[in-house]
């Protein structure tokens, strides 16, 4: 999945100022990630904190030629699905999708939706990997290969991504083979991709995000 990633913006505030008058700063990073989506099935990511929060009808704002669109995601093994009833209505239910999780949209014709929110930073950036099959996301908006950011893998782990032309897709997948050769063939995660993973051990994903 090609994902575009059109603006990032620096936005700086200021925080606040220590009694000995030195200005102290934090940084948020905001804008928004176009993903374009293929008819049928896309395994995507909400790859912003969108500021009135994750709920679906705050991410996926979708227009009444989108009724019947339906998501699906991940959570203890199972399957859990929400539908898009119109602009009246909205998703029922209207779950959160925090950055990190993986999803899968299933669109009547191509498309193309826009996140809009603030990167994820710090512990925001962290996320807990669980044993067995998940379907996650990188929890931060970087192209980069998993070795490059830390994945928490062990050998013989494996990834899986969901790729190709609509109506010609197919899952793809990437084995951890240890440090030195990392994964084979590369594991790099589109912006806005979620990805199935496989992992012998539970694990946080540790990236403590800043931007510089």
């Amino acid at each position: 999945m090609r994902t575009k990633t059109l603006i990032l913006t620096a936005v700086l505030s200021a925080a606040g100022i220590a009694s000995s008058l030195a200005q102290v700063y934090s940084v948020n990073v905001v804008g928004y990630v176009n993903v374009p989506l293929t008819a049928g099935f896309n395994l995507i990511s909400n790859p912003l904190k969108n500021t009135a929060g994750n709920q679906l009808n705050n991410i996926l704002p979708l227009t009444d030629a989108d009724v019947g669109t339906i998501v699906y995601w991940f959570t203890a093994g199972a399957f859990q699905s929400s539908t898009y009833l119109g602009t009246t209505i909205g998703w029922t239910p209207n779950a959160p999708i925090n950055p990190g999780t993986g999803i899968f949209i299933n669109v009547a014709a191509a498309k193309t939706i826009t996140f809009v929110g603030e990167v994820p930073q710090g512990v925001d950036s962290n996320l807990p990997v669980t044993a067995g099959l998940s379907l996650i996301s990188s929890p931060v908006p970087q192209a980069l290969g998993l070795d490059v950011m830390g994945f928490p893998a062990t050998v013989g782990d494996i990834v899986y991504f969901y790729r190709g032309a609509a109506g010609a897709k197919s899952y793809q997948s990437s084995t951890f083979l240890g440090t030195g050769i990392n994964w084979l063939p590369p594991a790099i995660p589109a912006v806005g991709e979620g990805f199935w993973a496989s992992l012998t051990t539970a694990g946080t994903w540790t990236r403590n995000f800043t931007v510089q």
